[in-house]
Formats: C-alpha cells, structure tokens, sequence
C-alpha cells in the first residue's frame, strides 16, 4: 500500500511538471485592432490593417483575422457569414505594434450587410481588436 501511495504521488507530480499551465501557454497578454482602411462594398474584396501589440514573437497560425457579417443588418443571432484569414507572420512585438494589411472577401456579402472583423488567438477574441462596419 504504502509503495502505492508512492508511485501515484509520483505520477502525479510527474503530471503537474509536465503539463503546461494555462498562464504559460496563453503567453504575455496581447492587445490589438483593426481599421477597415477602404469601402466595405458587397461583392468586393475590402483592406484591413491589422496591429498587435506585445512582447514577444507572432508566429505565422498563432493569430488570424475573423470577419462575421448578418445579412439582416443587425449585429443579432448567428452571423450569416463568417470567415477566418491567418495571420501568416513571423512579426516581431516588442513593445512597439506590428502591423500588417489583410484583405477580406465580401463576394457572398450583401449590401446592407452589419459586420464586425476581429483578431483572434485560437477561438478568443485579442483585446481591443474589434471593428464593426456596414456593407454598401
């Protein structure tokens, strides 16, 4: 019993060590925006500058850009369209912004369109980052 005890002390240690811990997998915190830099029009590609700020290197997947848009015009329920664009990188954040021009496609997108376009880190949203806009 007690050589149990020892070994499932042990495994468990093992365990903890080896694990990443939530704190040191997210990294430092990252803040970030976006600025729709030409005409949202339907059917038509549209720029956006994007700029993280933090404090250590961007990694090409680590971020990408999300663009959700409802065709009703309302910012309500599930987007009626919603596309992700990688962020390719490497960018190098120390301190300072690293800044980089996306386009988004808004071929399926109709006029009269509500849309938001966003960083994000796996599924959740960078800080700062959001940009609501409306389609013409």
């Amino acid at each position: 019993m007690r050589r149990f005890r020892l070994a499932a002390g042990l495994l468990a240690a093992a365990a903890v060590v080896a694990a990443p811990s939530g704190a040191a997998y997210a990294g430092p915190p990252v803040t970030g925006t976006t600025t729709v830099t030409g005409v949202a029009l339907g059917g038509q590609p549209l720029d956006v500058q994007v700029t993280l700020r933090g404090v250590y290197p961007i990694v090409p997947y680590d971020f990408s850009l999300e663009n959700r848009c409802w065709f009703s015009g309302r910012y309500a329920g599930p987007a009626s369209s919603r596309e992700t664009y990688p962020l390719l990188g490497p960018w190098y954040a120390d301190g300072s912004a690293s800044t980089s021009s996306q386009t988004v496609d808004l071929t399926v997108v109709p006029s009269g369109s509500a849309c938001v376009v966003r960083i994000i880190r796996g599924t959740s949203p960078v800080k700062g980052s959001d940009t609501a806009y409306a389609v013409g």
